[in-house]
């Protein structure tokens, strides 16, 4: 008999670098005035508008509100600049401001030169819960506006470590032996490898071969969770109770959260940019948003969560408590969340999910479970080549890395079979599936194998065995053209 339980999630909003305990928010009139110039504008937890990778805008607040009829530009630098031209300042009739914020020649933050500002200007005041950007010149007519606010230097956030010695020569051995080999299938890309037992993030941009920098971490991640929204990393440290967003375009740590437990895994949400985070101590599901880069909820369970995995489809979460070895589905009502098991498991090492199963791996049984999420109940056992480490999920099949023997074996959800077994290595074992963006192609690294294989999704077989050099822990691949 199926056993239903209402978990009341317990609200946590905490903003990780502010003593402001809650989120700033333009008003309405001002937010739709904004959007109807800019509309591909967005307006960050803190209310700094972005309009795109390269423009944001800082608000400045009006020391009183003023109540208008109709929101219009009172003054803008250049003169009679629409908002939609991106002019340096924008005064709108109700006080409130907007200066945009761009880089210098030498890469700083930095706001408008003009010293001739309105005094409204002037006056105003940041969010005080605002993301300050890293080394922010301000001109000393605006440094009123700053209130208590701090602005970070890049000296105290920096991660990045250059790489000034290296050289670009692709003919030295010494060279190679340390350094990942960028393969030409990855073209358009840039390239971010955590090597086995290291803290570092290694930096490598397709266009140059060679190592370009590296970003040195606060210990060795466990795992490394990405956000194309806007361009961040949220780090898992191993046996560590903090975790760190990272910003991947400007090499800072621009968020650390700490944790009651250790967490153990994680999945992403990328609708709305949030990673759901188990801890098998605590007992609960921790939900970071991205946005606000802060903790925003913890779902407390009877259960101790170990492996996770989230669904977009029906917005609902999947996590195996390995000490009872079930797995588990939860679904949202509301405020509240129903956690149904669905069946047991030996010895889970990677779960997925599609509209409407579950697909569980066992190591030790080199078996996947398919479960039902509707009826939660076993559907099905599929045998699998030995020592099944990872699944992944594209389109309508299910690609299940078994690292013994290296095969990739495919399942197709419609047919309900295996329709595809293809050896991708004679001595390698392969532990991890990535999926490069915008590509029919998969990556499939190991922490002892010495390369990589680049995998075609479409042929169902290996495009080539690329030595690689060094032994690749984790390995998050971003598309150049998302301007990082």
């Amino acid at each position: 008999m199926n056993i239903k339980r209402l978990i009341v999630a317990i609200g946590i909003f905490v903003l990780s670098l502010s003593d402001s305990a809650f989120a700033s928010k333009l008003p309405n009139d001002v937010w739709e005035f904004v959007k109807s110039n800019l509309p591909t504008a967005k307006q960050r937890f803190d209310s700094v508008v972005t309009v795109n990778d390269d423009i944001m805008y800082i608000p400045l607040y009006p020391p009183a509100d003023k109540t208008v009829n109709s929101i219009q530009i009172e003054y803008s630098y250049p003169n009679k600049k629409k908002l939609s031209e991106l002019p340096e300042v924008v005064l709108l009739n109700n006080g409130y401001s907007f200066l945009k914020v761009f880089k210098d020649e030498k890469g700083n933050y930095t706001l408008t030169k003009n010293d001739n500002l309105p005094i409204k200007v002037r006056l105003g005041l940041m969010p005080q819960d605002m993301l300050m950007p890293v080394g922010l010149k301000m001109p000393e007519s605006l440094s009123l506006t700053l209130g208590d606010l701090l602005i970070p230097s890049k000296e105290e956030t920096s991660l990045t470590i250059k790489n000034d010695n290296k050289t670009n020569s692709q003919n030295n051995s010494a060279i190679q032996k340390n350094e990942f080999v960028v393969s030409n299938e990855l073209k358009n890309k840039k390239i971010f490898i955590n090597p086995k037992n290291s803290k570092f993030l290694e930096v490598y941009d397709s266009t140059n071969k060679g190592l370009q920098y590296e970003l040195k971490l606060s210990s060795m991640p466990q795992k490394i969770i990405t956000s194309d929204e806007n361009h961040v990393a949220l780090v898992l440290y191993w046996g560590g109770k903090d975790i760190e967003i990272i910003d991947l375009k400007d090499e800072n740590i621009i968020a650390t959260i700490t944790l009651d437990e250790k967490p153990t895994d994680a999945a992403y949400d990328r609708k709305e940019n949030l990673v759901y985070l188990t801890s098998q101590k605590a007992g609960a599901i921790y939900v970071v948003s991205l946005n606000s880069m802060s903790l925003s909820k913890v779902i407390k369970l009877d259960q101790k969560p170990s492996k996770i995995n989230y669904n977009a489809f029906d917005d609902s979460i999947v996590f195996y408590d390995e000490y009872d070895q079930k797995i588990f589905h939860v679904t949202k009502n509301g405020d509240e969340y129903e956690v149904q098991p669905v069946g047991i498991v030996k010895n889970v090492s990677a779960i997925e999910t599609d509209v409407a199963n579950i697909y569980a791996l066992s190591r030790t049984d080199s078996q996947m479970y398919v479960f039902d999420k509707t009826q939660a109940k076993q559907i099905a056992i599929v045998d699998l080549d030995k020592k099944p480490v990872d699944i992944l999920r594209y389109k309508t099949k299910m690609y299940i890395l078994c690292a013994k023997d290296g095969y990739v074996d495919v399942y197709d959800t419609v047919a309900g079979k295996i329709i595809s077994k293809e050896k991708i290595a004679d001595s390698a074992f392969y532990t991890r599936l990535t999926k490069i963006p915008n590509e029919e192609k998969l990556m499939i690294t190991g922490l002892n194998s010495g390369n990589y294989v680049l995998y075609a999704l479409d042929t169902l077989k290996p495009i080539k065995v690329q030595n690689s050099f060094i032994n690749i822990n984790n390995v998050v691949i971003m598309d150049k053209a998302q301007k990082l």
